[in-house]
């Protein structure tokens, strides 16, 4: 699983203080992360890691590639939020499987890239706003292992926990978009960083 360097870490932070420098009043979104990930890849030059981006790509197997010497680490980027002490993250829509589970269950047990998450919370108070961030990794192994036949309609939505313990929510009306609910015990977290 690819990783980054603490040199990179702390170009992502000194990105995302400026970020919050010009914009104070939300996150930082998913796509904008990318941009910053990529940048703080590049910054490591003695880390001899070299990234492939596509902008505004909407690849939904990887939105960035890592090369090292030989290898490739494919890895899609995603925000989030940490609550109850599980990492949620919304996927891509399916709707193109027209809600055929099997379709929908084969496609997401042979995803390829693993999870860079950039959790994200707010603190207000007297002395201003805080932007509280940290890295996640999360391996796409814990993604998978669904059965077909095992979801359970609850409201609007239809959910699946596999072996691993990831809550999978499946939701019609927004075209069959995929969101984990992921026990941070299987993610691996870097300490928070704090903005503002």
């Amino acid at each position: 699983m690819y990783r980054l360097t603490p040199r990179m870490l702390q170009r992502l932070k000194t990105d995302l203080s400026k970020y919050h420098d010009l914009f104070n009043s939300k996150r930082c979104s998913g796509w904008e992360l990318e941009e910053l990930i990529v940048a703080a890849i590049k910054s490591d030059t003695q880390a001899q890691h070299h990234v492939q981006w596509q902008e505004a790509g909407h690849d939904d197997r990887a939105d960035i590639i890592v090369h090292i010497k030989t290898l490739e680490y494919p890895v899609q980027i995603k925000s989030g939020s940490i609550k109850t002490n599980k990492l949620t993250l919304s996927g891509h829509r399916l709707g193109r499987f027209k809600g055929d589970m099997k379709e929908i269950v084969d496609y997401l047990n042979n995803q390829a890239a693993n999870i860079m998450a950039i959790p994200y919370r707010q603190i207000n108070s007297n002395q201003g706003r805080q932007h509280i961030y940290r890295v996640g990794y999360v391996d796409i192994r814990n993604l998978t292992n669904l059965d077909a036949h095992a979801w359970g309609l609850k409201g609007k939505q239809w959910i699946q926990v596999n072996s691993a313990g990831v809550e999978f929510s499946l939701r019609p009306s927004m075209s069959w978009q995929i969101w984990w609910r992921i026990p941070c015990n299987l993610v691996e977290m870097t300490d928070e960083f704090i903005i503002g």
